[in-house]
């Protein structure tokens, strides 16, 4: 079997169970050599407030997949002084290890967005994509947002379903068990003092507790 790897970007603030367990369902499908995280500096879909700063955000998602074999979490884009595209991370990898299939992993809303992306068309005319499971936007619901042109790319696949090596660009639907869990959910519920224990792995908990993250005073200060 030809070498697979797979690429999840995000701005992982904090990174979260939602976050996790879906990629390790999807490493165990597809069989994936290696997954590499890439927390993004400065993503630019993300106008909603500022971010954790990165070296937090690189420090939680390297802690909680270091427990993990073919896990790695990548600092690619993390230092780049503007906004940074998933096409140019593609690219990078792809020049890297020239002789791999690749995978784009995103979660099912963003994959609805994807029209809004820059260079989003050379992005999935260049890697195969795996689409994971959010409750809201799934099935016929997702069709609607997706390009036209992408539709007889889609194929659902159920988790630990043995995938061949495809001979076309794929959009490989995962349909794994949603997580409803958020990045925003979660810093609301730090700042409300609620507990978000069984929410983060615990190397991201303990983190978050040790740094004072996402609490009232910490917001204040930013």
């Amino acid at each position: 079997m030809t070498r697979r790897i797979a690429i999840y970007g995000g701005s992982f603030d904090p990174f979260h169970l939602g976050h996790l367990v879906p990629v390790v369902r999807a490493q165990e499908t597809f069989l994936f050599e290696s997954v590499y995280f890439v927390p993004a500096g400065s993503p630019p879909h993300k106008n909603v407030g500022p971010l954790t700063p990165v070296t937090h955000r690189l420090a939680m998602v390297a802690m909680a997949t270091l427990p993990y074999d073919n896990f790695f979490t990548s600092d690619d884009e993390v230092f780049a002084p503007q906004p940074t595209y998933s096409v140019e991370t593609v690219r990078r990898f792809r020049e890297r290890y020239p002789d791999s299939t690749f995978f784009f992993i995103l979660g099912s809303d963003s994959f609805s967005q994807i029209a809004s992306w820059e260079m989003w068309e050379e992005l999935v005319d260049s890697v195969h994509l795996v689409i994971l499971h959010r409750a809201h936007m799934w099935g016929k619901e997702l069709e609607k947002r997706v390009p036209e042109r992408l539709l007889p790319r889609l194929q659902l696949v159920e988790p630990f379903e043995e995938v061949p090596n495809p001979e076309e660009l794929t959009i490989y639907l995962l349909n794994h068990e949603p997580f409803p869990i958020s990045g925003t959910s979660i810093r609301n519920r730090q700042r409300r003092g609620l507990p978000i224990r069984e929410l983060v792995p615990h190397e991201v908990h303990s983190y978050i507790e040790k740094y004072d993250l996402y609490s009232p005073a910490s917001m204040t200060e930013e």
